[in-house]
């Protein structure tokens, strides 16, 4: 918010300068970093191997779902827009972190994932309350992400 604020003066300064703006009134670099660490977490995001300890320190900062899915999976893909529709609903307030099983085997496995689609609620790096197995119908689905 400081920033912001210093910015809008700055801008300010510039205009009644006539367009020169003085060195010393930009807001250094740095701190303006610190302030989009948030805003940098994706909405949502295809989990690998490779990215997954990325995703694991974003579910730090918001709720992280874990969704176990297959492009084969008639279940995982009818849940699918429901996923898509609450997530833009909620304004990216929990990453929608899609796990292909067959690419992943392991984290599957890290899980003790048995039945897909699997929905799993990881909070400060671990799994935090009720997992969802199997797609019960759009009423279901809503409640469980609305307990995150």
């Amino acid at each position: 918010m400081t920033y912001r604020r210093l910015a809008v003066a700055t801008a300010a300064t510039v205009l009644l300068l006539g367009g020169a703006a003085l060195p010393a009134a930009a807001a250094p670099a740095a701190p303006t970093a610190e302030v989009s660490v948030t805003a940098e977490i994706p909405s949502v995001v295809e989990v690998t191997s490779a990215n997954y300890q990325q995703v694991m320190q974003w579910s730090f900062t918001k709720p992280v779902v874990l969704d176990f899915t297959a492009s084969w999976c008639y279940w995982c893909q009818k849940q699918k827009p429901y996923l898509q529709q609450y997530n833009t609903a909620d304004n990216g307030a929990w990453v929608w972190a899609k796990v292909d099983v067959d690419r992943n085997p392991d984290l599957a496995r890290k899980y003790a994932v048995r039945g897909i689609p699997a929905l799993l609620n990881i909070q400060d790096g671990r799994e935090a309350g009720s997992r969802l197995v199997g797609f019960d119908g759009p009423t279901s689905l809503r409640s469980w992400l609305n307990n995150l």
